[in-house]
């Protein structure tokens, strides 16, 4: 008999959220996932590019970007900062894994009054 040991993201709908370009922000993004006592989850965020063929993993900025030990994304971003707007605006997936399954949710926040180089 095989025992199929299956990943579960709690909560694990989309989330799509806008912030003012002008304003200051946090957001948090949480990711918590769960298994049985044998097979802990394993939980990473990734940036998904443009085009959603290719990801990178995500690693903590200090005073601006963080992983929380329970999975979360947490973002800081200060007010007319179009430099890390630029960078912190997109696409994220956060990945869930044991020995046996996966889970992921996608989050995307867009930047109200981001205009990119060359615009």
């Amino acid at each position: 008999m095989t025992l199929t040991v299956r990943t579960v993201v709690e909560n694990s709908t989309n989330i799509s959220v806008a912030v003012n370009l002008h304003e200051d922000a946090r957001l948090e993004f949480p990711c918590s996932a769960r298994s049985d006592d044998l097979t802990p989850v394993t939980v990473r965020w990734y940036r998904v590019n443009e085009h959603g063929d290719d990801e990178s993993r995500v690693y903590p900025i200090p005073d601006q970007l963080t992983l929380s030990d329970n999975g979360s994304l947490i973002i800081r971003l200060s007010e007319n900062d179009t430099t890390d707007w630029g960078t912190f605006r997109g696409a994220y997936r956060c990945h869930a894994s044991n020995s046996y399954s996966e889970a992921e949710r996608n989050v995307f926040i867009h930047v109200i009054g981001y205009v990119s180089l060359g615009q």
